[in-house]
């Protein structure tokens, strides 16, 4: 007759085994610190971007491209509004004002995005998010780059010239009435100053091509 005390080892052997099967299980899919931009990237474009114009797609591919490179170097949680300000940085007066006005038609699904494919990402550290965007701290941010933008474009890049008063009074000048922005405005101001990147290839110059032809109309 077996003894309990046998049924109980094995019984423990046969936990201990399929908890370390668990455990390899998960690290097999666990997701490098150095793959996690293109991880993001991947699971944006499959979650979105069969719903978007090829323009906005191209758009917010160069945007997340930008975001999620940034996130990566940078220690959880991750400060979504720092983190779009850096970005938009970035992209300065090479991303014309078609370019701004698309994301900032998207800003409030891809902070979605962010508030529910981040924590999920299988990564051995759990990441987080932290100061995410409101309404008028995005609209603050996204008129003070468009103002910083065509003041650098007036003092040829020298940015030591661009004073915060300058900035203010130029974020005020592009808000209609209502408080929206105006992009017929913003076209204006950023339109003779937007630099296209010497180094542009097919691809983005095409893209490029395909952000001229809107008009603010187009953004109403």
């Amino acid at each position: 007759m077996v003894k309990q005390g046998h049924y109980a080892r094995v019984s423990r052997q046969k936990k201990q085994r399929q908890l370390k099967q668990r455990h390899q299980a998960h690290a097999d899919r666990t997701i490098a610190v150095d793959a996690l931009a293109e991880f993001l990237q991947v699971r944006y474009h499959l979650t979105r971007g069969k719903q978007q114009r090829p323009v906005v797609r191209k758009t917010m591919q160069q945007f997340t491209a930008q975001w999620f490179q940034q996130a990566q170097a940078t220690p959880s949680p991750w400060d979504v509004t720092a983190l779009t300000t850096q970005t938009l940085q970035q992209f300065n007066r090479q991303l014309p004002w078609q370019g701004y006005a698309i994301i900032d038609a998207q800003i409030v699904d891809f902070q979605q995005f962010l508030m529910k494919e981040v924590p999920a990402v299988p990564v051995a550290q759990s990441l987080s998010l932290k100061t995410t965007l409101t309404a008028s701290s995005w609209q603050r941010l996204l008129t003070t780059q468009l103002a910083v933008n065509a003041l650098l474009g007036l003092f040829g890049d020298q940015l030591a010239q661009v004073t915060t008063d300058q900035v203010d009074q130029l974020r005020v000048g592009l808000r209609t009435t209502t408080g929206a922005l105006d992009w017929a405005k913003a076209a204006s101001l950023l339109t003779p100053v937007t630099v296209v990147p010497e180094k542009a290839d097919a691809a983005s110059q095409t893209w490029l091509a395909q952000l001229n032809k809107l008009a603010p109309a187009d953004f109403d």
